[in-house]
Formats: structure tokens, C-alpha cells, sequence
């Protein structure tokens, strides 16, 4: 059985809750006309059409009620035969109690009621059904006019402008289940967006936890495991113990150091992003033959903004995969702040990886750079990754809130290929 989600579910039950609003007025309409301006023949005929009509909408609402049969294939052709229906009922009426006398006023008011027909199918919120409603409707109303015309006389230019009003209303009709049904897939749309989102974020979250556990059991508790072995001997007096002691504590502080770095980064909080990716830098290319350039000449040094976090993960993240997997020359790095819209720029001359490899990865459990992609999205970003020849391309973009916006410290370069940017060299 198909399956209807929530919104689309409520969607439907409002559609529904309208079309029979509507259906009611078209009802109650009908009643009051044929008891205002009864027609002279064919009486209760008209009267048993219209039972007959009323019973037929009874079965509809009894159908739809149910969400599991509104989620039917079988939903749209039952929407097409009630609307048929509608049409029937108007232009059954409109023919019976419109063939004797251009006195007998019953057809030309029941006639009316084919402009509340457009309206009925347009409360589906499907321009497709709008307009398989609307040709059907324009038809009829035509043929009932031409079919009454004698008895009415009725001139051609009063019918013909009555039929361009419908058809401008069928029209509008369409139109407006077109635009509606836009809105509501957006909305459904940002809704999932919502939600997978949020269970990335919950995933990456639980991954990375389990990473930093690692990490840390594999690494600083090992040495002090070792320390502790060595205990023993140093309350012995043994030099050469103590020394394992201090070498084994050295490291397990610098492995803790580490963790406690990439966690919340101490330059970050007291000097800023652009210091802290400098620094970043430095430390890395102290380490390393790479040749590291990094421009932020347009983003102010005292600036802080809630983007600095995602996009120090992101710089830090993409410098690293460069130096572990890239096997690269170079790397160019740019932060950019322009008109509220933080942009980090991260480029290489290696082997090259798309976001095709960045999913792979992350489904062999490498969650790095797919954590910082759904950080990205969830703060209303861009991630884009792309080779380039040779190398990668990381481009990254954050819009700022207005409260946190940097001013643009400079001229922002943008167009040119790393090489023709004037950068500094770190």
C-alpha cells in the first residue's frame, strides 16, 4: 500500500474538508433555486437528479474519510468521476428546466452554478486534475447554453462572453493548484530536508564520539597504562624506568592536548578565526615539505561570528585529508567575508577526490569531511567539492546573521585561479 506523509496527509484533508464545503454550497445553491424559480416541467425529475447527486458526494466523503484509501492510486479517478459528477448534475438541471420559455428563469440561475465547479477542483491542489476539471466544465457550460438558447433566446455575444468568463476562471483555477501545490512540496521538502539533517547530525555525532573514544583508548590511556607498569620500578629507584615514565607521560599529554585542541581550539575563542587558521597553518607546514598560502585579507581580525566553529572544523579537516591522502605540492587557502556571506576556499594540486569519494568514505565509517558537510547544510550553507586539474577544490559558504556580520576588511578576489591571487605565503 502506498504510503502518504504526514503533511501530505494533512494537506489532503484539508483539500477534502473544501471540496465539500464547496460542494455543499454548490448543493444548497441548487435547493434554493429550484424552491425560489421551480420549473414548469419536468419538476421532480430535477428533484430526483439532485438526490441522486447528493447521495453520489454522501459516498465520496464516506470514501475519503479513511486516509488509508485517500493514499489509493485509485484516489485521482475517483476525484475525476465526482467532478464529473458536478458537471452533470448543473448541466442536467440547466437543460431540464431550460427548454420551455424565455420567462422560466430556473436554467439561467442553476447555470451559475458551473462557476463554482473550477473552484471545486481547484481545492485539490493538483493542476493536473484543475485541468482535466476545467475543459469539461467550459464544454458543458457551452453546450447547455447552446442547447437552451431557442427557449431563452439567448444572444451568442451573452453566451459567448459568459463561456470567457468560466474559462478565465477554469484557468485562474489552474493556476492558482499550480502554485499551491508548489508551496506545499517546498514545504514538505524543507520538512524532510528537516529531518535527515537531523538524524545526520545525531549519526555524526554518535560516530565522532565513538572516534574520540578511540582515539583516546588507543592512544593517551595506552601510555598511561604504560606509566603505570613503570611505577613500580621508579619507587625502586630504577632511573631508566622513571625516564619510560616521563617519555610515555610526555606523550599521552601531547596526544590529550590534541583531542582537547581539535574539540575547541584555545585561538579560536581569544584571537579569532583568521588567527586560528593561521595558526593552523603554520603548525601544519612546520610539520611538513607542503607549501601553504593563506589569503583572508577581507575578513576583519577582531571578528567573531557563529560560522568560525564549522568553518575552522572544515580548514582544519580539509588540510589534513590533503596531507594524509592528496599527496600534493601545494595548498591554497582563502577566507573571504562578503556582503554577510562567509566563504572558505581550500584548493591543492593532488591527486584529487569528488564528493562521490567523500560519500564512499563515509559509508567505510572515514566521517570527516561528511560531518562538516552536514554541519554546513544545517547551518543554511553550501558544500561543494570539486577536482580540478590537477588537484581539489573545497569551497564552502555560510550566510552570517546580521548581529554577527564581519565587515569586509578589503577587496575580495575572486575568479582567478589560486596562482594569480596575491596571497601570503605562510
Amino acid at each position: 500500500m502506498q504510503q502518504v506523509a504526514p503533511d501530505s496527509q494533512l494537506t489532503l484533508l484539508r483539500g477534502t474538508l473544501l471540496q465539500l464545503a464547496l460542494r455543499a454550497l454548490l448543493t444548497a445553491f441548487i435547493v434554493v433555486t429550484l424552491l425560489l424559480e421551480p420549473p414548469v416541467r419536468d419538476r421532480w425529475i430535477c428533484v430526483a437528479v439532485l438526490m441522486v447527486y447528493v447521495v453520489v458526494i454522501g459516498c465520496w466523503s464516506v470514501w475519503v474519510r479513511t486516509p488509508a484509501r485517500a493514499a489509493l492510486p485509485a484516489r485521482t479517478a475517483v476525484t475525476l468521476l465526482v467532478s464529473a459528477a458536478d458537471v452533470l448534475v448543473v448541466s442536467a438541471l440547466s437543460v431540464l428546466s431550460g427548454v420551455t420559455s424565455p420567462q422560466e428563469w430556473t436554467s439561467d440561475v442553476v447555470r451559475m452554478g458551473f462557476f463554482l465547479i473550477p473552484l471545486i477542483a481547484a481545492a485539490q491542489l493538483d493542476p493536473v486534475i484543475s485541468a482535466a476539471v476545467a475543459v469539461p466544465t467550459v464544454s458543458a457550460f457551452l453546450a447547455t447554453c447552446w442547447i437552451t438558447r431557442s427557449a431563452n433566446e439567448e444572444p451568442w455575444a451573452s453566451i459567448l462572453l459568459s463561456c470567457a468568463v468560466l474559462a478565465g476562471l477554469a484557468g485562474g483555477s489552474v493556476a492558482l493548484s499550480f502554485i499551491q501545490r508548489s508551496v506545499v512540496d517546498t514545504v514538505v521538502e524543507l520538512a524532510r530536508q528537516r529531518n535527515q539533517l537531523l538524524e545526520e547530525l545525531l549519526g555524526l555525532e554518535k560516530r565522532e564520539r565513538q572516534t574520540i573514544s578511540e582515539r583516546l583508548h588507543d592512544g593517551a590511556l595506552q601510555y598511561v597504562l604504560v606509566a603505570r607498569q613503570d611505577m613500580e620500578e621508579v619507587r625502586e629507584g630504577s632511573t631508566v624506568a622513571a625516564d619510560r615514565m616521563e617519555s610515555a607521560l610526555v606523550e599521552c599529554s601531547g596526544l590529550l592536548r590534541d583531542v582537547v585542541r581539535e574539540l575547541h581550539p584555545d585561538v579560536l575563542t581569544r584571537l579569532g578565526l583568521k588567527s586560528a587558521i593561521s595558526a593552523l597553518t603554520e603548525s601544519l607546514t612546520s610539520r611538513t615539505k607542503l607549501a601553504m598560502e593563506f589569503d583572508a585579507r577581507t575578513w576583519p581580525d577582531d571578528s567573531r561570528t557563529e560560522a568560525d566553529y564549522v568553518l575552522y572544523s572544515a580548514a582544519r579537516e580539509a588540510l589534513t585529508n590533503v596531507i594524509k591522502h592528496a599527496r600534493a605540492q601545494h595548498i591554497w587557502i582563502e577566507l573571504e567575508s562578503d556582503n554577510g556571506l562567509a566563504s572558505l576556499r581550500v584548493a591543492d594540486d593532488g591527486v584529487g577526490i569528488s564528493e562521490e569519494m567523500i560519500a564512499r568514505k563515509a559509508r567505510e565509517g572515514h566521517i570527516g569531511m561528511a560531518s562538516i558537510r552536514t554541519k554546513v547544510l544545517a547551518s543554511g550553507g553550501q558544500f561543494d567539492v570539486r577536482s580540478t586539474s590537477p588537484g581539489t577544490e573545497l569551497t564552502i559558504s555560510i550566510p552570517l546573521p546580521t548581529a554577527h556580520r564581519p565587515a569586509a576588511g578589503g577587496l575580495v578576489v575572486s575568479g582567478k585561479p589560486p596562482e594569480q591571487v596575491n596571497q601570503t605565503v605562510v
